[in-house]
């Protein structure tokens, strides 16, 4: 065995690896990741992965789906128990959920980023085009033919359109200018945040190719 490993865990396996977390400050996001994928998607496909070591020992886990129609890969919810935090873990564990989706011949992949965890997702180079329903920043890319670490080379090399390719619908629909109708205790948040992220928020960028795109649909018809 590696020094780490990917462990498929049904729900059973789930709920008797997260008891251990009862004392444990991620226990809350826990229980609230197996009850939001009980509702949303349940356990008959795909559900929680864990990151083992050599002593099976789950150091962190990861919600994910590979939609093989459309050779997408979601990323749903991902933590980390605090006995574990800031070893690197969770950044282990998405390389290999990174290097199993393209073993699955996945194209894209996406996944929503709450304020607190841009920090995490920012040292991996990920943008984001807009926020979703709920305020959470929306990133949708293209796979890198070398997994999670050719994002930030990807991302420098490729312009916007690039990056978008054909999924320019899939993106509008999901942030939908959904950022001009924040609560102010949201805005807030935003706001902070759109000064951490600097030029890894694209939504400016998103929404003038959007322009050109109405123009050259007039003008087509016309």
């Amino acid at each position: 065995m590696n020094q780490y490993e990917l462990i498929a865990l049904d729900r059973s396996e789930y709920i008797k690896s997260i008891d251990q977390l009862k004392n444990d400050k991620s226990n809350g996001f826990a229980e609230m990741s197996l009850a939001w994928w009980d509702k949303k998607h349940g356990w008959y496909s795909q559900g929680c992965f864990a990151l083992a070591d050599e002593q099976d020992l789950h150091l962190c886990y990861i919600f994910f789906k590979i939609n093989n129609s459309t050779d997408y890969l979601t990323i749903h919810n991902i933590f980390t128990p605090d006995a574990h935090r800031r070893l690197g873990y969770a950044h282990i564990l998405l390389k290999l959920v990174f290097d199993l989706a393209i073993a699955h011949k996945v194209t894209r992949f996406n996944l929503t980023c709450i304020s607190q965890s841009l920090d995490f997702y920012l040292a991996l180079g990920l943008i984001y085009w807009g926020v979703n329903s709920v305020g959470d920043f929306y990133c949708d890319l293209p796979m890198p033919k070398d997994g999670l670490r050719g994002v930030k080379k990807m991302v420098a090399q490729q312009t916007d359109l690039e990056l978008i390719g054909s999924e320019f619908a899939t993106i509008n629909h999901k942030i939908n200018d959904h950022n001009l109708h924040l609560t102010e205790k949201q805005d807030e948040v935003y706001q902070r945040d759109l000064l951490l992220l600097k030029s890894n928020y694209r939504r400016e960028e998103f929404v003038e190719i959007r322009k050109r795109r109405k123009a050259d649909e007039t003008s087509r018809r016309s």
